[in-house]
């Protein structure tokens, strides 16, 4: 009989949870920084987000720097009732650091100290809550979305990125490096760094730049675990440029022509129709299987990383960052519960026991009350195929 598979907890949608009471959060009109916002108008709600996953059963938080970048903070203009500089304040152990803002923007520097208080902000939120010792398998995740989550209006969706070198595998790995520089370079920051998240990416070009940045940066003697997560919008379960499920697979496990690459922690799915996972999935196992040969035992296999958007329906405009409802799902009544239909998904992939343990959360429009719904529905599913790393 083959051995558990282990699974563990991720958050769910920050932005969009902002977005509900008791937050209620307005985004700032012209901005791409979206929930990184709150690091400079409201960290103390970012905090609160954050705990209330942690409460609801997340065993891994996600920073608020997913659409974080050097050019976003540089074109987001001051409003009087901004912090006027980053606090230096010390909480539960934390250190933030103060650095004076001049200008009427945020300068790399500014940005840069900005960016870097996410990650104590997501510490804090294991840090508060009272209970048992930790477990290993508990941490935060740096978040580093797609090129194009930068963008305004942002382009992940579509995978429509200009200028023209960003079109280039190289030009890519550039960006990326630089934004990673930013955490890794800063040693108090990076200490409290568990995983790294390369999420919602739409473009095979993209996924070969990642590679390529972990290959020299994520060096041996102080190394995170990573992983790769693509967006899925188009109907023939692609990706926005056309890629293949299998083009994706190979390209996150292979090596590279000219010598050994690093493998990814973990490969998944995200920020994606609940409607299409298993048919991903499925298409995942097949193509890793391939790549790793049919008889590589489980412990060779990365982790599945998968977070399906709870949308239900509903269609986000990156233009103006609102809702709409698909008048064709809205004609086919009430949807299943987000956190049954995924239980069932996470049950069925456990028992066909490929992977090496699987991490599982929600994207956009799924909350705290999902990620408790999810967890107490695997724990009463609970059987010989999976077991729950934290109780």
């Amino acid at each position: 009989m083959s051995p558990k598979v282990p699974i563990r907890f991720l958050d769910a949608g920050l932005g969009t949870t902002l977005e509900l009471p008791p937050h209620n959060a307005k985004f700032r009109e012209g901005s791409s920084l979206w929930s990184s916002d709150f690091l400079i108008s409201s960290p103390d709600t970012l905090s609160r987000v954050h705990k209330a996953f942690v409460d609801a059963g997340a065993d891994v938080i996600i920073t608020a720097t997913y659409q974080a970048s050097l050019h976003g903070f540089a074109s987001t203009k001051m409003l009087p009732g901004d912090q006027a500089a980053l606090p230096t304040e010390q909480r539960h152990g934390v250190l933030r650091e103060s650095r004076p803002v001049s200008k009427d923007t945020y300068g790399p520097e500014e940005a840069a100290a900005l960016m870097r208080t996410a990650v104590p902000l997501a510490k804090e939120a294991f840090l508060l809550r009272q209970h048992g010792a930790e477990s290993a398998s508990k941490g935060v995740a740096l978040s580093l979305g797609a090129y194009g989550a930068t963008m305004q209006p942002s382009t992940e969706y579509s995978g429509e990125y200009q200028p023209q070198r960003m079109q280039t595998a190289q030009g890519l790995a550039d960006w990326h490096a630089e934004r990673f520089r930013i955490f890794q370079d800063d040693q108090a920051t990076w200490k409290d760094v568990d995983y790294v998240s390369f999420e919602t990416l739409p473009v095979l070009q993209e996924v070969k730049a990642v590679r390529q940045v972990m290959a020299k940066l994520n060096h041996f003697h102080d190394m995170r675990q990573w992983w790769i997560s693509c967006v899925f919008p188009n109907d023939d379960l692609t990706l926005p440029d056309g890629s293949s499920v299998s083009a994706v697979v190979e390209t996150m496990l292979q090596n590279s022509d000219s010598g050994q690459w690093q493998r990814p922690w973990g490969i998944g799915i995200n920020c994606t129709d609940i409607k299409k996972l298993n048919h991903l999935i499925l298409q995942y196992e097949m193509n890793v299987a391939q790549i790793l040969g049919s008889d590589a035992e489980r412990n060779m296999w990365p982790w599945l990383v998968t977070y399906p958007d709870g949308a239900q329906g509903a269609v986000y405009n990156t233009e103006n960052h609102t809702w709409g409802i698909d008048p064709e799902m809205k004609a086919k009544g009430p949807q299943r519960p987000w956190h049954e239909e995924l239980a069932e998904i996470i049950t069925k992939t456990a028992e066909r026991g490929r992977w090496q343990g699987i991490l599982v959360g929600g994207c956009c429009k799924t909350t705290p009350d999902d990620i408790k719904a999810l967890r107490a529905q695997l724990a009463s599913n609970a059987h010989g195929a999976y077991y729950l790393e934290t109780g």
